[in-house]
């Protein structure tokens, strides 16, 4: 990443925390200090410690509660040169969709003036919420009195969890405090302790370079910046000659146990969770898509026309419902209430594909439809011309994309993959296009498990399906999302790559 991208990204903001346990808080300082972040350009505060009144007319607990308006965030704008204080927070038991909602509004804050400072209130540590702390990385600390400081650490296992800036002078004994100690020292080193030497009074500007120094700091972690180390461009050549010699001194033995020539057919089994299923149709339902699910569930294969006219045969007649007339029409509805068991392909036999039983588990269960099932696999050399880099999974319209791990959200749109959400980590992608509905903001921090958007029919596509796309981040990559590049893998080996658990 070249510095310019670092100084953008540090340019988005960021939201800094401080706490004073034992004394009351400096608050023409903090926004001293908070000015300085951005600049002398404009400051915003929110006040967790009710010990004040904000400016902006709208209380802070309403932050947590409710999307801010348009309306709202016009007189925002026009009122922030001379600073945002938002205070009045009061009791709330904050929930998952209130820290949601914060975290909405804290985005549109950011756009306005991106960094931001939090006063937490310093007389009770348990009381801290550890949610409102995820969302800062910095936290500083300071007050009157040592002890009271080291103590408040001490007994808020959260706050130790952060990266803690400590502007008392002295610092804490390490025999009553050891937990403190090791959360302090983890966090801030003693030059930049130094610097901000006698607390925050006087020490705006200086604090304010360290605290960008931190957060730069951060971002290269999860976004190392381009180029080799002087060491290993001299080393290389040794590092090349010891990986070609390493298999001839150790070499691999074979692991018999894990062949995929072996039989898969109980694995395979179990991975579909029962022999059979009874699945209960409401009139509407076509008979084709749930013997289409049926097959890649039993088989992990995906079907044809000859396969499923088959096996509909097969099932329809051992159901007792052959010559109904319903099962071998053009739409092939059965009527509300018809209850038909779907068995094992018995035809079928084992398939080239057992040993993919797991990754197409996977891949299914990241839709909440249950009658979701992958009409294409990846194609990178392509069929009559036309390359596949991904795979489809088939699902009811509307059905909810679950993130299959935590990451940073990146939205897009364009002609071929309509509305499109992708999720970055550290050493990888993930892609859904064709949405119909964003569940998640671009830049938003997206938690395993949660819906960031809804299967549609956006862009080139003949019928409602998620196409997913997966790559390895690598800075020599064709493509790129947001500002990250990365190079495109098939997601089945993608699965099996990364070993990932279901969402």
């Amino acid at each position: 990443m070249q510095r310019q991208v670092l100084d953008y990204l540090y340019a988005q903001g960021e939201l800094v925390f401080a706490v004073f346990p034992g004394s009351p808080a400096p608050c023409e300082a903090l926004e001293k200090f908070a000015l300085a972040l951005n600049a002398g350009a404009s400051f915003v505060v929110f006040d967790f410690s009710q010990k004040r009144e904000g400016n902006t007319g709208i209380p802070l607990k309403d932050l947590f509660t409710r999307i801010l308006n348009n309306d709202e965030l016009q007189s925002l704008e026009g009122a922030k040169q001379a600073g945002l204080v938002f205070a009045g927070f009061g009791t709330l038991d904050i929930t998952e969709e209130h820290f949601r909602t914060f975290y909405h509004n804290l985005q549109l804050i950011k756009k306005m003036v991106p960094h931001t400072v939090g006063i937490l209130p310093g007389d009770d540590p348990t009381a801290l919420d550890e949610k409102i702390l995820d969302i800062a990385k910095i936290v500083l600390v300071g007050g009157n009195s040592t002890d009271e400081a080291a103590a408040f650490i001490e007994d808020c296992a959260p706050l130790r969890k952060k990266n803690i800036l400590w502007l008392l002078e002295k610092m804490p004994e390490k025999k009553r405090f050891p937990k403190c100690v090791k959360a302090i020292r983890k966090g801030s080193s003693k030059d930049i302790r130094k610097k901000v030497k006698g607390g925050i009074e006087g020490a705006a500007e200086a604090l304010a370079e360290c605290v960008q120094w931190i957060s730069k700091e951060e971002i290269l972690k999860k976004n190392p910046m381009e180029g080799l180390s002087r060491l290993f461009r001299n080393l290389f050549p040794l590092f090349l000659l010891v990986a070609l010699l390493v298999p001839f001194i150790y070499p691999t033995s074979i692991e018999t146990t894990h062949s995929n020539m072996r039989d898969r057919i109980p694995e395979r089994n179990k991975l579909s969770v029962a022999p059979s299923f009874d699945y209960t149709f409401d009139g509407k339902e076509n008979l084709r898509r749930i013997a289409r699910y049926a097959i890649g569930r039993f088989n992990a294969v995906i079907s044809d026309d000859k396969m499923i006219r088959q096996y509909l045969e097969e099932t329809i007649s051992e159901n007792g419902y052959k010559g109904q007339g319903w099962e071998s029409n053009a739409l092939a509805v059965p009527p509300q209430g018809t209850v038909i068991k779907f068995s094992r392909p018995d035809n079928l036999g084992k398939t080239a594909a057992d040993s993919i039983g797991a990754a197409w588990k996977y891949w299914t269960s990241i839709l909440s439809d249950s009658i979701a099932y992958i009409t294409e696999f990846y194609n990178e050399r392509g069929i009559g011309g036309r390359k596949h880099n991904g795979i489809d999974l088939a699902s009811r319209k509307g059905a909810r994309i679950l993130a299959p791990f935590s990451a940073k959200a990146y939205t897009s749109r364009d002609e071929r993959g309509g509305v499109v959400i992708g999720l970055v980590r550290e050493k990888d992608v993930m892609l859904f296009m064709h949405c119909d509905q964003l569940l998640y903001l671009d830049g938003q921090e997206v938690m395993q498990g949660d819906p960031i958007a809804t299967v549609g029919m956006t862009g080139h596509t003949t019928g409602p399906h998620a196409h997913v796309v997966t790559g390895v981040i690598d800075r020599r990559g064709n493509n790129r999302i947001g500002n990250v590049k990365y190079k495109v893998i098939d997601p089945i080996a993608w699965y099996y790559k990364f070993k990932p658990n279901t969402p």
